[in-house]
Formats: structure tokens, C-alpha cells, sequence
């Protein structure tokens, strides 16, 4: 043996000790590491269920108080007998088609019943009722797969359903009940859908069973259930149950983790208490899940350290005579990006700081790449987050007096201007609803703004002129969309409603000259203007580029402002010009190279 291979022999068994080491260390961590991860994804997912509960029943108690908020109808249920008969049936007629309308809105109350212990009140099905209908007494606060039999023939009405039934109460005084259900699908989504073979969600009732005076745990299950997730042995079961009542410091744990064991079944498991419905909620999560990966992972490793250690005492002295030539490829790799071409990789090879060197580079490349592809999606991501936060902002008050009014005019004048009132609403709506599209033309966006005011028009008892004074050129502008109508919005909000009477709003565009790179988008209106102080409180406002989801206050004009920064970028800043009495001059620059020269194309 010459002394390379010596060199060589030597050298693998330095190498070859240590990895052992390495291997079995690394298997043990990636192990807990696999385990710390799956304990952690079942404590998300119970936590997920959880909220889904809570809000549910935060939801039932919402429409407990709606209900028992409801003076009126508690006053009814009451004293019925003080009403005349005309009185009573528009109270029921009223009062139903108000619950109706409630539960519409909310798809996840399956039904909502409302039982009055006075016999005078009349039934109107399925909301109103009496109480002698059912016995409602002995009906827990929540019942669970519960069936409302008593409602004959309405057998859509009729399915199993997670059902709490309260007292109403008026001074003090019980004068019905009310039920609310949500179907048990609903209520417990996650009982009836399974992830993956591996993952099972259980949910189980806290009951006393009266003859050993002994807390058990009844599931809350049906056949749909079973089928989503199969129930636990019955040795996985009592571990559970013995975990649950499981006491400390002399109180019931309000949840935790446990690791339930069978034979060689294991599931790392999160459950937590939920007081207020008498409830368990169980995730699990069997090992099952990690094993395969393990195993592949382990094997993958072993047969990857024997490679290398047959391997290593052949490639040894290739190494030595190639290590200049890899440095020198990774000298050219870092020239290229340096010239801007950040898709350069470099060949890696070898096993030292050299190939160190050649997987930093590579690394740092595609995080460069990866960098720029987040910041892009990023940009793209607040306009689109900001264009539905603006789209949102249209007044729902305002809606409604308009659809008001529309309604007003088909009883008094006739069906003509009912039809331009709602073509003009529709063309409104259809404009803001277009969520995909973030850019317009000046041309559609003041089309848009025409509608605005023609419905302003319609509910209000003075006349508001939109007055344009915008060119041929500009008008194929590309700016984002939704640029303008929230100045207009302020405009008549704060100059002009306040003042009510007739008013002017101003829109047209402003060019420096021939050879300027921007042209200036301008909203005046001729209000009570904006002080000093109050100026230059906006103006401090829109100079801080701060980004905000939820801003308070000019949420307007902040909105405007980030989106024509993402658009235009960072020289492009509103200008606010305004004297008291004399009205308020808003300015928005944008670049001269958006005019587009055929409708449609994107001047980006």
C-alpha cells in the first residue's frame, strides 16, 4: 500500500467514524422532530375545531338575544289578550317574516322555534308555537343529535341536529321558550369529514350515569360519522376516559395531550373541555402517518452513508486534482450574476468547503430569485387585497335609500324611470363587482362616476352637476381602478351633504405640457373646504408609506395612495389643495406612457 492509499484509508476512517455518529444522532432528531411535528398538527387541528364550535354557539346566543331583545314580541307573548284580533295577526305576520329573514342570513341555523306558554298567542309554523307542543322542560340547555318529532309532517324540518332550548323571559317573568338548532353536520363539520386515513376527530358528551354515580363519556356519532372516522377501540377508549376525569390539584384538566397506545397502535392525541356545551373535542393523529416516511427516510440515509464510505476511498485523489478547476467554476457562476443573470448555477460536486462554497452559491441565487418572485406576488397581492377593501367601502346606506327610492318611483311615477334607475344601479354594481380586473380606463372610471351621481340625484332633494373637463388623450388612460369615486364619495359626504343644496363636483385633467411624463387626474368641489391644520393632518397621513390592512380614519385617500404607489411607484404622491369656503381641489398624478392606444390593452 503506497502512501495515497494510505492517505486515502486513512482519511475514510476519520470520515467514516464521526458520520456514523452523525447518522444516528441525525435519525434520533429527525424522529422527534417527525413526532413534535405530528403532536403539533394535531393540537392545530383540534384548536381549528374548537373556534368552529365556539363560534357556533356564539352564534346560538346571538339569536337567543335577538330574540329576547325583542320587546315587542316578549310584551305579546305577555299580554296577548290586550290586542285586538287585526293587532295579534300582523304581530305574528311581522314578527315571522323578521325571524325569517334573520335565519337567512345566517345558513348554518337549521331552525328556530319560538314556544309561547300563553295559550292565547297563536301558532304560526315552524317559528311560533306552544309550548304544549312538546316537553320542553326536559330538554337539557344542549341536546345533541336531537330530532324535533313534534313538527308532524315537516319532515325537512326534522333532522338530527345540535338543539339549545332557553327560557324567554319578560321582567323576570318565563313566558316561553326558544329553540335554536343547527344541524349536526354544521355544528360539527369535522365529525363528518376525515383528512387522511391517519387523522380522526371524535367529539363526546360529559354524563353522569345515575346508577353508579360515575362521569362518562357518551360520543356524539351516527352512521355518516362512523364512516368519516371510525370510532376507538375500546382500550384507546378508556385510556381516553381515564385521561379526561384524570384530576389536578383536585380539579378536571381543561386539556392536554395524550399518546394512546394499543398494542402496536399509536395515536399522539390533543383534546381539550368545552364547559359551557357539557363537550370533549378529540383530534388524533395515528403514527402510522410517520412510520412510511421514517422508514424511507432511514433507509435512504443508511444506504447513503455505505455509498459514500465505497465511494470515498476511490474518489479521493479525483477530489485533489479537481478542486482548483471547481473553484474557478464558481468564480465564473458569481461573475454572471454579477452581470444580472441570477438563473447562473454552479455544478456541485464533492464533499469539502469547496462544495460548501458551490451550495451557498446556488442557495443564495435562487433565494435572489425566490426574493424578487415574493415581492412581485406581494405587490400583486395589495392591490388585489386593496381593490376589495375599496370595493367594499360602498356605503350600504346608501344602497338602500337608493333601492328605496327606486322602489318609490314603480308605486308613484311609473315603470320608465324605474327602469333607468336600475339600469344605471346595475351598471354600478357590475363595475364594482368585477374583482379580477384591477386597472380602467378615465373614460369607464368617470362613466362609473356618473352613475354614482345620477343615484345621489335620485335620493336626495337637490341636484349635484358632474361637470368633465377631460381630453380626447386622456381619456385612454390606464389607472386603477376605483381612483377617483372615493374622492367624489368624501366630496359629497363631507362638502356637500351637510350643506344640502345644490352643488358642482369637477372632475377633469391637467397636463404640465407636451414634454411632461405625467398628467394630473383632478376632483374639485365648491363645499365648506378643509383647514390648515386638517391639511396638513392628511398630508402627514398619506407621507407615511407605512402599509395598512385596516386603517381608521381617511382610509380613502391612505388606499388610493398605496395602490398608486404599487401602480405608478414611489414619486407619484396625492396632492390636496383647499381654502376654507372655497372648496377642495384633489390631485392624482400618474405617468403620461399609460394612455393605451386600443381599449382593453394594459398600458404596463
Amino acid at each position: 500500500m503506497n502512501f495515497s492509499q494510505k492517505l486515502v484509508f486513512a482519511y475514510t476512517c476519520i470520515v467514516v467514524i464521526p458520520l456514523f455518529i452523525l447518522v444516528i444522532t441525525a435519525m434520533g432528531l429527525i424522529r422527534s422532530s417527525r413526532v413534535e411535528e405530528l403532536e403539533a398538527n394535531s393540537e392545530g387541528l383540534l384548536q381549528e375545531n374548537l373556534e368552529i364550535v365556539k363560534k357556533n354557539q356564539e352564534t346560538c346566543t346571538r339569536f337567543e338575544l335577538l330574540v329576547n331583545s325583542n320587546g315587542q314580541l316578549t310584551l305579546f307573548f305577555t299580554i296577548p289578550e290586550r290586542s285586538n284580533e287585526d293587532e295579534i295577526i300582523e304581530t305574528m305576520i311581522s314578527e315571522t317574516t323578521m325571524l325569517e329573514r334573520t335565519i337567512e342570513t345566517v345558513p348554518n341555523i337549521y331552525g328556530l322555534r319560538v314556544f309561547a306558554d300563553n295559550p292565547n298567542v297563536p301558532e304560526r309554523w315552524p317559528i311560533f308555537m306552544n309550548s304544549s307542543r312538546t316537553n320542553l322542560k326536559a330538554l337539557n340547555r344542549w341536546e345533541f343529535n336531537y330530532t324535533a318529532d313534534y313538527l308532524g309532517n315537516l319532515g325537512s324540518l326534522k333532522y338530527e341536529s345540535v338543539c339549545t332550548t332557553r327560557r324567554l323571559e319578560k321582567n323576570h317573568r318565563e313566558i316561553g321558550y326558544i329553540q335554536i338548532a343547527m344541524k349536526t353536520s354544521d355544528f360539527f363539520p369535522f365529525l363528518f369529514k376525515n383528512i387522511n386515513e391517519y387523522n380522526n376527530d371524535y367529539a363526546y358528551r360529559e354524563v353522569l350515569n345515575e346508577k353508579t354515580n360515575q362521569m362518562e363519556l357518551i360520543p356524539i356519532t351516527n352512521e355518516i360519522i362512523e364512516r368519516a372516522n371510525e370510532p376507538l377501540s375500546e382500550k384507546l377508549f378508556e385510556e381516553f376516559s381515564a385521561e379526561v376525569f384524570r384530576r389536578k390539584q383536585g380539579e378536571l384538566l381543561p386539556g392536554g395531550k395524550v399518546i394512546l397506545k394499543n398494542n402496536s397502535e399509536v395515536r399522539y392525541s390533543s383534546w381539550v373541555r368545552v364547559p359551557d356545551l357539557n363537550i370533549i373535542l378529540l383530534h388524533t393523529c395515528s403514527s402510522e402517518q410517520i412510520q412510511k416516511s421514517l422508514f424511507l427516510i432511514q433507509s435512504g440515509i443508511l444506504i447513503g452513508l455505505f455509498i459514500t464510505i465505497f465511494l470515498l476511498y476511490f474518489l479521493v485523489r479525483y477530489l485533489t486534482s479537481r478542486l482548483m478547476a471547481r473553484v474557478y467554476k464558481l468564480i465564473r457562476g458569481m461573475k454572471q450574476v454579477q452581470k444580472g443573470n441570477l438563473e447562473a448555477l454552479v455544478e456541485v460536486t464533492g464533499y469539502d468547503e469547496v462544495t460548501e462554497a458551490q451550495q451557498t452559491f446556488n442557495k443564495m441565487t435562487e433565494q435572489l430569485r425566490s426574493q424578487i418572485e415574493e415581492i412581485r406576488k406581494e405587490q400583486q397581492l395589495i392591490a388585489d387585497t386593496e381593490m376589495k377593501a375599496m370595493q367594499n367601502q360602498i356605503n350600504a346606506h346608501f344602497l338602500y335609500n337608493a333601492l328605496e327610492t327606486i322602489k318609490m318611483q314603480a308605486v308613484i311615477a311609473g315603470e320608465t324611470d324605474v327602469e333607468e334607475s336600475i339600469n344605471v344601479l346595475g351598471k354600478l354594481m357590475h363595475y364594482c363587482l368585477r374583482w379580477r380586473v384591477h386597472t380602467v380606463t378615465l373614460e369607464e372610471e368617470v362613466d362609473y362616476i356618473r352613475s354614482y351621481i345620477y343615484l345621489l340625484n335620485i335620493r336626495n332633494d337637490y341636484v349635484i352637476s358632474l361637470k368633465t373637463e377631460i381630453s380626447d388623450e386622456c381619456k385612454k388612460i390606464v389607472i386603477p381602478k376605483m381612483s377617483l369615486q372615493p374622492l367624489v364619495e368624501n366630496a359629497f359626504f363631507y362638502a356637500i351633504e351637510p350643506l344640502g343644496k345644490d352643488a358642482v363636483i369637477k372632475v377633469y385633467t391637467e397636463c404640465e405640457g407636451p414634454e411632461s411624463d405625467r398628467i394630473w387626474l383632478c376632483v374639485r368641489d365648491y363645499g365648506k373646504g378643509i383647514s390648515e391644520e386638517k391639511q396638513k393632518e392628511l398630508m402627514d397621513y398619506l407621507a407615511d408609506d407605512t402599509y395598512e390592512r385596516d386603517s381608521t380614519g381617511s382610509i380613502g385617500l391612505k388606499n388610493i395612495q398605496q395602490r398608486l404607489t404599487v401602480f405608478c411607484g414611489k414619486e407619484y404622491r396625492l396632492v390636496i389643495e383647499s381654502k376654507e369656503g372655497e372648496g377642495t381641489l384633489i390631485k392624482i398624478p400618474v405617468p403620461r406612457q399609460f394612455i393605451q392606444s386600443e381599449k382593453g390593452g394594459d398600458a404596463q
